[in-house]
């Protein structure tokens, strides 16, 4: 099973992308926000790692991409809901941030869920039933009173990549990523590092 690719963006198409990985090209399926992230990182040629979820079946191997380790958990959750394929898992991913959607998953927000394509209310009522009480223990960005001073670290670490030569665009992107890979109240040094560990290389 592939559960790590690393390479550079060879190509983006709606909600696929080609990730370039020793000149093999792997064909991931994504959801928007990711393939926004993407394409900040194809327009400088930024190596990206996705932590992916592959997927076996009698006719085909896909393989479905993510920043973070945090929205590959909450995938798979996901799958494991009753009538909620990878499709309609890449929606709900794709509505809205990490921290929103686990926060009305946990308080029981259908309305949020319900306004994703082919997600009833009904099916978002069942999906927070089932997921309420299995995502305790996610620890993410922008959890309680520490709001402010995670963005406060987040615009840190972004200038602290621009004041090492990085394009604005790209730091924000690697940043936004090493946010979501964290899972905990992030500080500037560990956005950095885990920043410039995405971005693999030195600028110019």
């Amino acid at each position: 099973m592939i559960a790590l690719l690393s390479g550079r963006v060879a190509a983006l198409d709606g909600t696929t992308a080609v990730i370039d990985t020793g000149g093999v090209g792997y064909e991931v399926s994504c959801h928007l926000r990711t393939v926004a992230a993407l394409h900040e990182w194809s327009v400088g040629e930024v190596p990206v790692t996705l932590h992916i979820h592959t997927s076996v079946s009698e006719d085909a191997i896909r393989l479905y991409g993510f920043l973070g380790t945090a929205e590959l958990r909450l995938f798979r959750l996901l799958l494991g809901v009753e009538r909620i394929g990878p499709k309609a898992a890449l929606g709900i991913l794709g509505r809205a941030d990490l921290p929103t959607l686990v926060r009305a998953l946990r308080s029981g927000d259908v309305a949020l869920l319900s306004t994703v394509p082919g997600i009833g209310r009904k099916t978002a009522e069942r999906i927070v039933l089932e997921l309420r009480d299995r995502l305790g223990d996610m620890s993410l960005p922008g959890d309680g009173a520490a709001t402010a001073p995670e963005q406060r670290n987040v615009a840190a670490a972004v200038e602290g990549l621009v004041a090492l030569g990085f394009r604005e665009a790209e730091a924000r992107a690697a940043v936004a990523a090493a946010v979501a890979e964290s899972g905990d109240e992030p500080a500037v040094g560990g956005l950095v590092a885990l920043a410039l560990r995405r971005l693999d290389r030195v600028p110019t």
